[in-house]
């Protein structure tokens, strides 16, 4: 299984990358998985979803994830992660969950705001991430970018 995370802010260009992803990997694969830790419940249709609600999976919600996708069983999984996740938490959590079933791409989304006013969390999404995407967010590149250098599903 291929799990997407994507963390960064804000709430809608998480919202538009994770529905962009979807359609992509829509045309490859119907088993399909959305762990939902955003800030707001994305409201997506068509694919199967589970809300982890009521903190974060950097910290809380860190069991309730390493649960989740233990039973999981599909062949991409999307994780659009709240604001409030701190990366550094996150890539430990995430790290301890990397294995020949589970491998992890994570998708910095930075917006001009986060760049100019926390550069030190800028430099923090930047380092444990795998792919940064820059506002202006160029979705197609971005959703390229994700599989790194494999090839784009569909």
């Amino acid at each position: 299984m291929q799990l997407i995370v994507i963390i960064g802010m804000p709430h809608q260009p998480k919202a538009r990358f994770t529905q962009a992803l979807i359609e992509a990997l829509s045309e490859e694969t119907d088993r399909l998985a959305l762990l939902d830790n955003s800030d707001a419940p994305l409201a997506i249709a068509g694919v199967r979803r589970q809300r982890l609600a009521g903190g974060c999976v950097c910290c809380s919600l860190a069991a309730a994830l390493i649960s989740q996708l233990g039973r999981l069983d599909a062949d991409y999984a999307l994780l659009p992660v709240s604001a409030m996740a701190d990366p550094g938490a996150l890539a430990s959590i995430l790290d301890s969950l990397r294995s020949e079933r589970v491998q992890i791409t994570t998708v910095s989304l930075i917006d001009n705001l986060t760049q100019n006013h926390n550069p030190h969390l800028t430099r923090k999404l930047e380092s444990y991430s795998d792919v940064q995407v820059y506002e202006p967010f160029d979705f197609p590149e971005a959703v390229h970018a994700a599989f790194g250098q494999e090839a784009l599903p569909g």
